[in-house]
């Protein structure tokens, strides 16, 4: 049995279904409906299919939601029980999709959870540059734009809990800190951050901002390198050379955009909001040492889990290394948070 939930796309072939791709499938989603139960189109299907969704205990909605700046694949999973728990907002990271976080949602749906996830903007079945940003403030509009959206929706019941893994722990991040500079409750009352993105590793040349600027006006996007970001053969794999919906390029907009936030954020005051942290010890992905502290002079560090032989890729990565992990998410999910921090 692999260490993954997901296909070998050759097998939607062999049953007939379409292999997912980032320039037809995103064309046939519908709007993002949670007033009535979700028939999936046949392409759709073959999406869920891929990435091990139809297999999750649970009702299931899945669509866009459009906004000024981009169209937004976004879905929605209720577990099938009488009494919800609370839900969670689930952002992925920089070069995924929230195909592959199937692992994670099965485990919150498990707890009584429901999950809200979506594709950041150039990514997976969202719309965009692929892989790419203009400006991390992109991100906080994106999330703001889901959450009017779905704000009133049956399906997610409170309490609202956020997890992000890399770079969608730096969108919780933001939004935590610039909610508390406003004096404004967040939209969650506690985060879970995994492998959080603040500074890259080996960083020195992302904060030289000529260099880069140099670099952007010379190449608009450069090769994606796939990297071995934890330790499970089977994903690592998965994700060279099966998962269509991988980026091959990174944006140098999005380099540059990150090396603007780094320093907006290192600007923002610190707040008293609870985060919780779970953090490889073999990360070579994030700079995690300067990273943590960074989140302890920021934020009330509640609970730090260091995974000792973890790498970056947390949600993925072989089970017996991620066995604590494992353990985290239940005792995260229903700790108690103070409702107001003003």
């Amino acid at each position: 049995m692999p260490d993954i939930p997901f296909l070998n796309p050759t097998i939607l072939k062999q049953l007939d279904l379409p292999v997912p791709s980032r320039d037809e499938t995103p064309a046939l989603l519908e709007l993002l409906n949670l007033n009535r139960p979700y028939l999936p189109s046949k392409e759709i299907q073959a999406y869920q299919r891929l990435y091990g969704l139809d297999q999750l205990e649970a009702e299931h909605w899945q669509g866009f939601v459009e906004m000024p700046l981009f169209k937004l694949h976004v879905q929605v999973f209720k577990p099938r029980l009488d009494h919800v728990k609370g839900s969670v907002f689930l952002l992925h990271g920089y070069l995924e999709h929230s195909g592959i976080y199937q692992p994670i949602i099965r485990e919150l749906l498990d707890q009584g959870f429901s999950v809200l996830t979506f594709d950041l903007p150039g990514h997976g079945l969202s719309n965009g540059s692929p892989a790419n940003i203009q400006n991390f403030d992109h991100y906080q509009q994106v999330l703001h734009a889901v959450y009017q959206y779905v704000k009133q929706a049956d399906q997610l019941p409170k309490p609202w809990l956020g997890i992000g893994q890399s770079t969608g722990g730096a969108i919780w991040m933001h939004h935590l800190l610039e909610f508390a500079e406003q004096r404004r409750n967040p939209i969650v009352q506690r985060v879970l951050l995994l492998s959080p993105l603040i500074r890259p590793a080996k960083s020195a040349w992302w904060h030289n901002s000529i260099g880069l600027g140099i670099i952007r006006r010379i190449k608009r996007e450069v090769p994606r390198h796939f990297r071995r970001n934890n330790h499970n053969p089977e994903f690592l794999r998965f994700v060279r050379l099966k998962d269509p919906l991988q980026p091959r390029m990174m944006g140098m907009d999005w380099i540059l955009a990150m090396s603007r936030w780094m320093q907006e954020m290192e600007n923002r005051p610190a707040c008293r909001i609870p985060v919780w942290l779970a953090q490889g010890a073999q990360d070579q992905t994030v700079d995690w040492r300067y990273n943590i502290e960074f989140i302890r002079k920021k934020f009330r560090l509640q609970t730090l889990l260091m995974l000792e032989e973890g790498s970056h890729q947390l949600i993925n990565e072989r089970p017996d290394i991620r066995a604590a992990l494992t353990g985290l998410i239940p005792a995260f999910l229903h700790a108690q948070s103070a409702e107001d921090y003003y």
